[in-house]
């Protein structure tokens, strides 16, 4: 429930019926001017209505009638046809936000944007009709598809322990990012490998290629914004990337890398970060570049050489003490640049949980770095907790705290619970970005809704797996209850509920039987970007930039110094991207050097990964089961079955969500329709409520609000909610009763 000033909690108390309302329509307050409305609020579920337990995403929508003013009707003022100076302030896409409450307090019920509006012929008043931040998501669904976790290549063990990819809710937090909704600092416009960390290791900018180590541990708490991976206790997980864009050491930019971290209670163990960016030449022998942070010894470390263990490298060292006394939320990003003949330089900048920093000092690691191309981005991270972890190419150092840490550049408008699920492969996804989170979230037993303030807020099935205790309100039929109907039916029983889920565990993928092979010839002036564009089949996953090379070999392209395929290759050149948007593959090749060089291979000039299912195979379909007898013998065997449709693919998660079904539907709860009570302001979906009637339905419950519609007319507001008893009337005992059979007598 939201909270109330004294004022509106005298108000409730003493049963005051008349409403205020704050109205404003692009901006501007139009509250005296609404005649009548309607908002409407429920979850979008697909569970039997009768269950105890509720999932989907809710999308409120608000109704209003609008009058005219000073003598002019509101059709002139507002309709369709009306002037823009004043029908623009209800024209779809304007910002709606709606608050109600009494006596002069109000609290926020909605915030959205005008759906439609229409004014009928010799009517004096407009009607509009308005959607909540869901209307933000209308654009298409789009979500990563990396084959790391099924990649036969890739240090993956057996179980989703060491392939936990993503997760739903990190699909969803995905989908919000895309639309501008964000939960923790967004990426850099160039940003080139972008891992938010917030229930799965796979890039949101960039492709994830490879994992090792315990990747199950996600968390809310001490999480330095709002979800983050714990690293192990001991020793080091890793992932392995490759960025969106290869860049290249000689003539590109800087790089800018950056992680937000928190070393809350991290007082043991390895509380290490090690990024390595590592650096592709002509004999394809790797350079590494390795930045560190040693909370335990209090230092930064830079590291470049040959040798891929880091210590192997000559390095330069930075003392942080602060590491080593402060715990909260830190960010440190780490600055690397090449000189014209690749000598690497590094430096770093610090921000303290205690808002202060330091900036280190910029450092050269003696030994140049031959002409080459970034490969990939490997972290190694220990007991410490990370999100938001980024590699962006800069023309300069971030410098000023307002860039160093994007502060007035973002907004924290979503919050989402725990990862409970892990995936090893992402799910296809279409329709719009609102459809994909309403499946993900009937597939979890999830919720997906924006409160009235419009901050988007998911709840994973904990919210209703365990009947609750207390409640935030009581209603009775003494006072605040106007109507009820309580019905008790057999379809609100469960007793044997199964789950499906997808096992992925003994599918690989097959880079190669897709390739996309080129045998263009394009020439690419200095400073200009080419591009070649392929169709991309549903079965395939994501494909990553090529790397330069003298040959097109498999997962290679080749650039020349002239128009000849005998001429010399060019290394440390050309950077090579890869954009994957409505079934195409563009490849962007940009020529950083100051003269032309062309794509040119002789029998091919390019041929890139395509990662696809090996085979005719695809996940095996599993299914786990929970019942209850004690139930089966009194309602007899009541089946439900749940398909994720992919978003279930471990036998944990099937098992859990099967029994919190099952717990859920085991005995009927009551069915509570048309509960119209003295409205009140402060009830949000998914509040807990006491029902108590006396009168004639005589009920003593506690119930789930899974929808509230309230409808004011002048200042009279009514409100109605649809609730799901959380709780059943106990176990059946037929006391001195001896049921009749179902069948009398037999067949000869």
């Amino acid at each position: 429930m939201q909270p109330a000033d004294p004022s509106l909690a005298k108000a409730l108390r003493d049963g005051e019926r008349s409403a205020d309302q704050r109205i404003r329509l692009g901006g501007r307050e139009l509250g005296p001017q609404v005649g009548s409305w309607s908002l409407d609020q429920s979850y979008a579920t697909d569970l039997p209505d009768a269950m105890r337990a509720f999932s989907g995403s809710s999308s409120a929508q608000l109704e209003l009638t609008l009058g005219g003013r000073g003598g002019v009707s509101a059709p002139a003022l507002y309709g369709p046809w009306a002037p823009r100076a004043t029908g623009d302030v209800i024209r779809p896409r304007q910002s709606v936000t709606m608050d109600w409450g009494l006596a002069g307090s109000t609290l926020p019920q909605f915030r959205g944007t005008v759906r439609s509006r229409s004014a009928q012929s010799g009517g004096d008043t407009v009607s509009l009709t308005a959607l909540d931040g869901a209307e933000r998501l209308r654009m298409p669904a789009r979500l990563p598809r990396p084959s790391g976790g099924i990649d036969g290549d890739a240090p993956y063990g057996p179980s989703v322990a060491n392939n936990w990819t993503a997760s739903p809710t990190w699909c969803v937090d995905h989908l919000l990012r895309n639309a501008g909704i964000h939960t923790c600092p967004p990426p850099r416009p160039t940003s080139i490998l972008y891992a938010s960390l917030h229930g799965g290791a796979a890039a949101n900018i960039g492709y994830l290629t490879a994992l090792s180590g315990d990747w199950t541990k996600w968390t809310k708490t001490n999480a330095p914004w709002e979800a983050a991976v714990q690293g192990p206790a001991s020793g080091l997980a890793s992932a392995e990337y490759i960025p969106s864009v290869r860049p290249v050491n000689r003539l590109g930019d800087g790089l800018w890398a950056e992680a937000w971290f928190d070393n809350t209670g991290s007082a043991t163990g390895t509380r290490q970060l090690d990024l390595t960016l590592s650096w592709t030449p002509a004999n394809l022998t790797p350079h590494y570049t390795t930045v560190r942070v040693d909370f335990a010894k209090g230092e930064l470390q830079a590291f470049s050489g040959k040798d891929k263990v880091p210590t192997g490298n000559g390095s330069i060292i930075w003392t942080v003490p602060a590491l080593t006394t402060q715990s909260g939320r830190w960010h440190i990003g780490f600055w690397l640049k090449f000189s014209s003949a690749g000598v690497p330089t590094f430096e770093a900048r610090v921000r303290y949980p205690d808002g202060n920093g330091i900036h280190c000092t910029p450092g050269t690691v003696a030994g140049a770095v031959a002409a080459s191309h970034l490969g990939n981005v490997i972290l190694r991270l220990g007991n410490l907790r990370v999100e938001g972890l980024q590699v962006s190419s800069l023309t300069t150092v971030p410098s000023t705290p307002a860039d160093i840490l994007q502060e007035g550049r973002w907004t924290k408008t979503a919050a989402l619970d725990p990862p409970d699920t892990g995936l090893r492969v992402i799910p296809a996804v279409s329709g719009t970005a609102w459809e994909a989170i309403t499946a993900i979230a009937r597939a979890t037993l999830s919720t997906a809704e924006f409160d009235g303030n419009g901050i988007f807020r998911w709840r994973n099935r904990s919210r209703w797996a365990n009947a609750p205790a207390t409640s935030q309100l009581t209603v009775t039929s003494a006072r605040e209850l106007a109507s009820l109907t309580v019905t008790e039916e057999i379809d609100a029983c469960r007793n044997y509920c199964s789950v499906t889920w997808d096992n992925w565990e003994n599918v690989s993928v097959n880079k190669i039987a897709k390739s996309k092979i080129s045998t263009a010839k394009l020439s690419i002036p200095a400073g200009t970007t080419g591009t070649i564009v392929f169709g991309r089949g549903d079965d395939e996953y994501d494909c990553w930039p090529p790397e330069t090379y003298i040959d097109a070999l498999p997962g290679c392209i080749s650039f020349r110094n002239a128009d000849s395929d005998t001429a010399a290759n060019v290394h440390g050149a050309v950077e090579v991207g890869t954009v994957i948007s409505d079934g195409i593959v563009t490849v962007t090749m940009r020529n950083r050097s100051s003269s032309t060089v062309w794509l040119r291979g002789g029998a091919r000039s390019m041929d890139m990964l395509a990662p696809t299912v090996s085979g005719d195979g695809g996940p095996g379909k599993h299914w786990y089961s929970a019942w209850n007898t004690i139930s089966q013998g009194h309602y007899g065997v009541q089946l439900y079955e749940h398909d994720p449709e992919g978003w279930v693919q471990d036998d944990r998660a099937a098992r859990e969500i099967a029994e919190a079904l099952r717990a859920a539907g085991v005995y009927p709860v009551p069915l509570l329709q048309d509960v119209e009570i003295l409205a009140d302001p402060r009830i949000q979906l998914g509040d807990v409520v006491r029902v108590k009637d006396t009168t004639g339905a005589v009920l003593d419950s506690l119930a789930w609000v899974v929808g509230i519609k309230t409808e004011a007319e002048g200042q009279a507001v009514k409100q109605t909610l649809t609730l799901r008893g959380a709780a059943y009337n106990g176990v059946p005992t037929d006391t001195g009763l001896t049921p009749d059979p179902p069948v009398s007598g037999s067949v000869a």
